[in-house]
């Protein structure tokens, strides 16, 4: 097995998700959500689906940790 990493893996975000419940005998139960960057350790709590997102979209605009590259190689190159 080869030790170079894949270009699209050093492209890629890991993320672990937990989704839960609040208030489950009403009948419109909150959702609360744990959002772990797996190379950083970073972890933030939502309570809500917009904000969730926001933290997501953010990380995403962040250069990942390690990769000096701007864009995948080209072929041939």
């Amino acid at each position: 097995m080869s030790a170079e990493r894949n270009p699209a893996e050093a492209q890629a975000h890991l993320f672990t998700l937990r989704i839960w419940a609040v208030n489950k005998g009403t009948a419109a139960p909150k959702w609360r959500s744990r959002l772990q960057d797996v190379r950083s350790g970073e972890v933030v709590f939502c309570e809500n689906l917009p904000d969730l997102l926001s933290h997501i979209e953010e990380a995403l605009r962040e250069p990942i940790q390690g990769d000096t590259s701007d864009s995948l190689p080209q072929k041939g190159m």
